[in-house]
């Protein structure tokens, strides 16, 4: 079975909502669930599982004692502390005590011991933060959605391999790359923009991928032209705030309008979970899920399943090969 580390201390509502997302996996398990490593303080997470009708003995528990908070320097912590939630997460997937791990805590991070515990894939200069968004056409892959917020049009294309590889595990089984810019038209486009296209029309197709050309914000949503869509992680996420945010005026809006919100909200809340819960960091030898700080213990156990997921597809070895075909395993 496999093996899930989950960061306690991680999140706004941590430690309380994570041990909540630990009881919904028992109060309504399905066959695929794994096992559960919880990272924090023993006692506290025994008095946690015991308050929420769980026998503590169930749940393998791996001391951490502390969290990095939001106004700290993510780095400076994790170097003074080997007893962070987030490291030791990481070290038991790169001790294969744990197949996978998630945290819901600072993203920042959570990237930073993701790259110091596993380390990068051959290839892979840094990883990029996937996010499954939900479009007319089916699931669409955007990444860069706030890893690396600099990028280069080589690591643009290092992003576009292991975001087709997801896909694929995913269940995609043609996804066609797209580079998001501000047209469709040749030319449009900053210079990393205009750059990265140049090298996506030379190197993608010639290796088999197939490359769609320039995307726009509308495609995300609508995914008929691309379900891999490759952008910086300042763009990245700047985009996936506003469809958060449109998600939520939409499903208000409708509510009020038809009378009912309970159907409007109820497809709201389906996009928090299932794969579209929580951003996948690719380019790393480990599965690393990293969810959003204010998840509900739904999407947090969503989070969970989706690194189980990956694990049981070994997301890595297939990210790995795909930078290989891309003749970057170097």
């Amino acid at each position: 079975m496999t093996t899930v580390a989950l960061d306690l201390l991680g999140g706004d509502g941590a430690p309380g909502v994570v041990a909540d997302a630990v009881a919904l996996l028992f109060q309504a398990p399905q066959d695929s669930d794994p096992r559960l490593t919880l990272v924090g303080p023993e006692a506290l997470t025994r008095d946690l599982l015991v308050e929420r009708g769980i026998d503590p003995s169930l749940v393998a528990v791996a001391p951490a004692g502390r969290a990095v908070a939001m106004d700290e320097d993510p780095l400076s912590v994790l170097r003074a502390h080997d007893d962070v939630t987030v490291s030791v997460a990481a070290r038991l997937v790169s001790r294969r005590l744990a197949d996978a791990w998630v945290s819901v805590g600072h993203t920042g991070a959570a990237v930073a011991a993701a790259a110091l515990e596993l380390g990068r894939l051959p290839g892979m200069s840094r990883p990029a933060l996937a996010v499954v968004v939900p479009s007319l056409a089916g699931p669409v892959i955007l990444l860069d959605a706030g890893a690396a917020p600099e990028a280069t049009p080589d690591l643009l294309r290092q992003f576009a391999l292991v975001g087709h590889a997801y896909a694929r595990t995913l269940g995609v089984a043609d996804p066609g790359i797209g580079l998001l810019t501000i047209g469709g038209e040749a030319g449009k486009g900053d210079r990393l923009r205009r750059s990265a296209h140049e090298l996506f029309l030379e190197v993608l197709p010639s290796r088999g991928y197939r490359y769609v050309g320039s995307v726009e914000g509308h495609d995300v949503a609508l995914g008929r032209s691309a379900r891999v869509i490759v952008t910086d992680a300042f763009t990245g996420n700047v985009l996936l705030k506003g469809l958060e945010g449109a998600v939520t005026w939409a499903a208000q809006r409708m509510g009020e309008a038809y009378g009912d919100p309970g159907p409007a909200w109820a497809l709201a809340s389906a996009t928090a979970t299932s794969d579209f819960a929580g951003g996948m960091l690719l380019g790393i030898d480990g599965v690393t899920v990293i969810g959003h700080g204010a998840g509900s213990a739904e999407e947090i156990c969503s989070c969970i399943r989706l690194a189980a997921r990956a694990a049981d597809m070994r997301l890595p070895d297939v990210a790995s090969q795909a930078l290989r075909e891309g003749g970057l395993d170097a």
